[in-house]
């Protein structure tokens, strides 16, 4: 097992670091964690005199820091790839519940924490994500990817969520690849990512043998779709089949957009359809833009993406609603409540409430309107 210690990890510069502390850092507090479980994890979804606990399947490659407990124990260094299921509970904070849906902003309603982490032995993982996927009304896993700046924890806490929010009709299983999960790393976090492709390949590759690719969704958050781009790329000169999977879904992707123009005729084969939400409020995207001096794939306003093959959706009108606008599909209700449809029903934009159809150099595009309507 390979560790890097944080220290040996390059940094950038006093000044970037501060402003993405700004931009990202501070938002989320997080509660302490349970100890890693000895017991079998509880059902998918649970609720419990009000408190409600989602467990999700894991794959991860960090490596494990012996002397943590919990969550803890995932840390931001390069190790072998552990498999597994962790779980959070969500408990309503009463008074804030009540406020919440007049605020036309992100308040959290309930409170987070980790309730279970278990290792799996790989077989045993396998053929419970298996029988999982198949107890669903879609028969489907969602392979979700994390993006820049994500800890082990606050992974497993929002992937949980997502898992919430699906129920019984997919089953989602998280990818958590070694993110420093400090704003100030986001150079090492790109080399983490490129790392972490043969490991994303491999999974991707079981995931097709297990449930067939039809019944593989995969969503790719921010950096994240980095990893995912190379992998499905990587997949594909391995694997003849096409498509490989079902849906492939850009969340905010930071990677360049005219590169992803470039290299699209051959990733759209290798997907049944590739859907792309972007904005024009994303703060770290704009961020990351003035690093790069290119646009990045999930912007939106001028930088749009909108290419023949790919429903392009723009969430721009709906809002930031949540500080950094990074993370809209999590916290704004019109984009989460879309994407829901899209991954439970497999249904296509044209097939979605709340989505306007408009054109931009005579191709269709669709927006989230700010009210849900068409």
């Amino acid at each position: 097992m390979i560790t890097i210690d944080a220290t040996e990890i390059r940094t950038l510069p006093r000044l970037l670091a501060a402003a993405l502390v700004l931009v990202l850092g501070g938002w989320l507090t997080l509660a302490p964690t349970a100890a890693i479980a000895a017991e079998p994890a509880p059902e998918t979804v649970v609720r419990n005199e009000g408190n409600v606990m989602a467990g999700v399947f894991f794959a991860t490659n960090r490596a494990i820091l012996p002397d943590k407990e919990g969550a803890d124990r995932m840390g931001p260094g390069r190790g072998e790839t552990l498999f597994g299921r962790c779980g959070a509970e969500f408990t309503p904070i009463p008074v804030v519940s009540e406020l919440a849906s007049r605020i036309p902003f992100y308040v959290p309603r309930e409170s987070r924490d980790i309730a279970f982490l278990d290792l799996l032995d790989r077989d045993v993982f396998w053929q419970g994500l298996a029988e999982s996927a198949a107890t669903t009304s879609s028969g489907s896993v969602v392979l979700y990817v994390h993006g820049y700046n994500y800890g082990f924890e606050r992974t497993c806490l929002m992937a949980a969520e997502l898992q919430r929010r699906l129920g019984k009709k997919a089953t989602l299983l998280m990818f958590s690849w070694p993110s420093n999960a400090n704003p100030a790393d986001y150079v090492a976090d790109q080399a983490d990512v490129e790392w972490s492709v043969p490991f994303l390949t491999g999974i991707l590759s079981r995931l097709v043998d297990e449930v067939g690719g039809q019944n593989v969704n995969v969503l790719a958050h921010s950096l994240g779709s980095r990893g995912v781009i190379l992998a499905l790329y990587r997949l594909g000169v391995m694997r003849k089949e096409r498509p490989l999977i079902g849906d492939l879904v850009f969340l905010a992707p930071d990677f360049d957009s005219q590169v992803f123009v470039n290299l699209f005729s051959e990733l759209q084969p290798l997907a049944g359809r590739v859907t792309l939400y972007a904005s024009s409020g994303d703060a770290p995207l704009a961020l990351s833009q003035q690093l790069s001096g290119y646009p990045r794939l999930g912007q939106a306003g001028p930088y749009l993406t909108v290419i023949p093959g790919m429903e392009t959706i723009d969430v721009s009108a709906a809002g930031r609603y949540q500080i950094t606008g990074h993370e809209y599909f999590y916290y704004h209700p019109l984009v989460a409540a879309d994407l829901e449809t899209l991954l439970s029903e497999r249904a296509g934009a044209a097939r979605r409430p709340g989505l306007r159809p408009l054109e931009r150099d005579g191709q269709v595009y669709w927006q989230i309107s700010a009210d849900g309507s068409r």
